[in-house]
């Protein structure tokens, strides 16, 4: 998939101001859409009005409505998401983000032996857009589509630090919840690492999203616009990851120059 100038920046900029206000049907559909992740792929009605907070006599017109369009499929009691959703999701500017630097991923993985994450920014959380894991990683609670707080993890401090300052001040005046000791909630001492971080080139998460697990992030480009960031996970007790950032950001540069051709071929 090749990718525009234009669609690179809508990737850059998923913090935008909200949008106009949406219809309500549409609203309760993303409500019932939303009950499902990937933990619950299927799921019983009670379930899904628990989750979404609507009533049944509501989710039962909206779940006939989306089964009607192919987005959700009926199996027995349960409901699970149909290929409709499949195929809209496939046309994302982020699956042809991902599909650019998935095989440059793959090298870099073969090389290292640890686990990768390729991510992009949405407020104060970050989205996985791919995951390739080693196989001795500790259980980590990653996975492709889902978020972490951006402030947490390596990813999400690259694409915080590489943010409009604006941006960065609406995350860090909000609180900032921890999952560790390790985990860094003053605002103060962030924004002192965000301005480390855009000075270095890479971030460093050191156990603050998952104990033990420590990574070395770096910004993927188009041009001069950080469009998403690639991180190399790793065991803390290994040391620093010094070793790592090297290959690391000769992937970084590689894949940042792919997608800027991508975007230069249209």
């Amino acid at each position: 998939m090749e990718i525009t100038m234009t669609e690179a920046a809508l990737v850059a900029d998923v913090s935008a101001g909200p949008p106009a206000p949406t219809p309500s049907i549409l609203r309760k559909a993303f409500a019932v859409l939303d009950a499902f992740d990937q933990g619950n792929r299927r799921l019983p009605l009670a379930e899904i009005a628990r989750r979404s907070g609507l009533p049944k006599s509501t989710i039962h017109r909206v779940l006939a409505m989306l089964t009607q369009l192919g987005a959700v499929v009926r199996e027995g009691d349960e409901y699970r998401m149909g290929l409709a959703m499949f195929r809209y999701g496939s046309c994302s500017l982020e699956v042809g983000l991902r599909d650019v630097a998935l095989p440059h991923m793959e090298a870099l993985h073969r090389a290292l032996g640890q686990t990768l994450h390729l991510a992009v920014r949405r407020g104060v959380d970050v989205i996985y857009l791919e995951k390739l894991r080693s196989r001795s990683a500790l259980p980590l609670p990653t996975v492709v589509g889902g978020s972490l707080p951006a402030h947490l993890t390596g990813v999400g401090k690259v694409l915080l630090a590489h943010s409009p300052e604006r941006e960065q001040e609406a995350v860090l005046s909000d609180p900032l919840p921890g999952r560790t000791p390790r985990s860094v909630t003053n605002a103060v001492h962030l924004r002192r690492a965000l301005r480390e971080i855009q000075a270095q080139g890479f971030a460093r998460d050191t156990s603050e999203a998952v104990e033990g697990l420590s990574c070395i992030a770096a910004p993927l480009y188009v041009d001069d616009q950080v469009v998403a960031a690639l991180s190399v996970a790793y065991p803390a007790e290994l040391g620093d990851g010094n070793v790592l950032i090297r290959p690391l950001q000769q992937t970084t540069t590689i894949i940042s120059r792919a997608l800027t051709h991508s975007c230069g071929r249209l």
